[in-house]
């Protein structure tokens, strides 16, 4: 469950990154306009995902206290 729980914060602090790159490059590169295109409010806040990562990434830390060295 932890193992999960680091993953979707990987995962969504890279979906940040590549937003805000996306965002950045919007007009100027092809893929960044696809993905704008098709995301563009997160495009245009990619510290949605990033917010979303941090929170992730307490909650795992708050369980792994909790559940201590059970596991």
């Amino acid at each position: 469950m932890l193992n999960l729980g680091v993953f979707l914060t990987i995962f969504l602090g890279a979906a940040s990154s590549l937003f805000y790159i996306a965002g950045e490059l919007r007009g100027r590169v092809g893929w960044a306009n696809d993905i704008c295109v098709t995301a563009l409010p997160i495009c245009q806040h990619p510290e949605w995902p990033a917010f979303a990562a941090a929170v992730m990434i307490c909650a795992v830390m708050v369980l792994k206290l909790a559940m201590g060295s059970r596991f």
